[in-house]
């Protein structure tokens, strides 16, 4: 047992029985707390004393701090965002301004930021502007060196920035350049001295995740000294893109936990009835667990390859965070539809924590960056992603299936996470998507007789032809700004998520769920008829045992149903 395995045992005792209605980590609880604003104080105190703020900070800082992998991070932030979502922005804010630290930050400045953690204080990321839409070059707050010293005066206004009114620091990215990219550069203000220059609006009110830290700042004649500039002057913009794929994981968790829960109490509900259940209320909720085991297998991919293959983390995060967004979606559509009328009354106890959940969902999929945006980012990459894909010789293919079989697989342990080596965009390929070609191959000779998976894994390799063509008609444009090229960002992210989960079963020594779960990623449309007649009585079987606890399958059972 690990330690961060041993603190999650102790973080679940804390956590106790979500159906007591009265404890504070209950769903009677957060539902309550998401009328009134709540900002979580009681709960906040409690995840303090289990000593929750160690398994953010990196182990390797030698700061008292026990995070080695990003699957820790997932893994946490998902627990609490089940519970109640807002514990998460609430807990683990920070963790963007640590990526930073762990990126480009000196000894002392990591030094600093876990005295103040652990003290328990907290540092918000302060990044974006009204009115920029994300557009990082416009961001007009400004650090302007004085003659010859070591300080910088810092004017401007940030907008929703996390721990805008109890954070003890801000890492803010100001203008210190005339122009271009480099124009930029991170620091890190410690406004205890100062806080009257850094003036937080009235916290911001959202539709979901309600009672979260979360406003404008004023920055106005900020004082910061050259030594809490974080990495080189000019450097701002590409740490910053850099550790969002980090905070990426997060808002990812936000998404898992509640629809996780989610899935486990309305089949809960479903089966209760006197019918034991509709089989149209049964198909809905199978495709809706395909699609979470997709997010899922996804999104632990991701956060393994900050470990083991870092220079393909940025691709990896951005396709996980466009699965979850799409596929959450998704989840809470079908568990709605199969409540029906139940669905929308305030006062049923299961509603009630669905709709908080599925709004609280609605807000991650914006917390770290627009969905709209991360496909125009992702969709920027795939011409030359494209273009520096050949066909891998059948020796180098083979060497690769093999390493990503070993890396995707839970027997694996992550090794020390290398956020010091993510570049800001994938310069060296994309081996899920490399691989994808011939895979169908592969899958059978492992699985012989898998005739379904083998068909789709044709079918994606066909389209990620065609996609490779489209792609590189699309070089001479600005691929980020037009809508087929963000159109080509989601399919993108659909094949990869083909050859992921495919990949992972391989890893785990097979997945019944496997057919369902491609047919959800390759179905052109959300009422197409692509025979989940003969998938859904299979992710029903696979649901009750994920509810039951019932989850580790005999070697039998565990290969490919065919």
């Amino acid at each position: 047992m690990t330690r961060t395995d041993s603190y999650f045992d102790k973080l679940q005792a804390v956590l106790g029985d979500p159906l007591q209605d009265e404890q504070p980590f209950s769903y009677a609880t957060a539902v309550k707390a998401d009328l009134v604003g709540d900002r979580l104080d009681q709960q906040a105190a409690a995840l303090d004393a289990t000593g929750f703020v160690r398994q953010l900070i990196p182990a390797a800082w030698h700061t008292g701090g026990e995070l080695v992998d990003l699957e820790a991070i997932l893994s946490l932030a998902r627990l609490l965002a089940g519970r109640n979502p807002s514990l998460m922005p609430r807990m683990m804010y920070s963790i963007g301004s640590i990526s930073v630290l762990d990126i480009a930050g000196s000894e002392a400045q990591r030094q600093m930021l876990s005295n103040w953690l652990l003290a328990g204080q907290t540092v918000g990321l302060a990044v974006n502007e009204p009115g920029i839409r994300s557009d990082l070059m416009r961001n007009a707050t400004t650090a302007e060196r004085q003659g010859e010293t070591d300080w910088y005066i810092v004017n401007g206004r940030k907008w929703l920035v996390g721990q805008a009114e109890r954070g003890r620091a801000l890492v803010l990215l100001a203008r210190t350049g005339a122009d271009g990219p480099a124009a930029f550069s991170l620091f890190m203000v410690d406004r205890q001295p100062q806080f009257e220059s850094t003036q937080p609006h009235p916290r911001a009110e959202l539709t979901g995740m309600r009672g979260i830290d979360v406003a404008d700042v004023d920055l106005d004649l900020v004082c910061v000294n050259a030594a809490n500039r974080i990495g080189g002057e000019g450097e701002g913009i590409e740490l910053v893109f850099r550790a969002e794929s980090v905070i990426k994981l997060l808002s990812i968790g936000a998404m898992l936990g509640p629809c996780e829960n989610a899935l486990k109490l309305v089949q809960a509900e479903i089966v209760g009835q006197d019918n034991g259940g509709h089989p149209h209320q049964k198909m809905l909720l199978a495709g809706a667990y395909a699609d979470y085991r997709v997010m899922d297998a996804v999104a632990r991919s991701a956060a393994r390859f900050a470990s083991f293959r870092p220079q393909h983390f940025p691709v990896a995060a951005a396709v996980a965070k466009q699965i979850a967004q799409e596929f959450s979606t998704r989840i809470f559509e079908s568990l709605m539809a199969a409540l029906g009328a139940r669905s929308v009354l305030a006062d049923e106890p299961v509603t009630a924590i669905l709709q908080k959940w599925r709004r609280d969902a609605e807000v991650a999929q914006y917390m770290d960056i627009n969905p709209q945006v991360n496909l125009g980012i992702l969709a920027n990459q795939l011409p030359s992603l494209a273009k520096r894909r050949t066909k891998l010789e059948p020796t180098l293919a083979d060497a690769l299936f093999s390493q990503l079989r070993s890396e995707l697989s839970p027997a694996t342990p992550c090794p020390p996470m290398a956020l010091s080596k993510v570049p800001m965009v994938n310069r060296a390929g994309e081996p899920l998507t490399d691989l994808l070609p011939g895979l169908h191959s592969r899958f059978a000779s492992v699985f012989p007789g898998a005739d379904d998976v083998v068909s789709a894994l044709q079918q994606a390799e066909t389209r990620l032809t065609a996609l490779e063509e489209g792609m590189m008609a699309l070089l001479a444009l600005r691929q980020g700004e037009r809508p087929e090229a963000v159109n080509a960002g989601a399919q993108f992210a659909r094949l990869y998520g083909v050859s992921c989960c495919t990949l992972t079963a391989l890893a785990e020594g097979g997945d019944a769920l496997l057919p369902y779960m491609l047919q959800r990623l390759l179905a052109e449309d959300r009422y197409q008829f692509s025979g989940e007649d003969r998938y859904f009585e299979q992710g029903w079987t696979a649901l009750e045992r994920f509810c039951t606890g019932d989850a580790a399958l005999g070697e039998g059972e565990q290969r490919l149903a065919v």
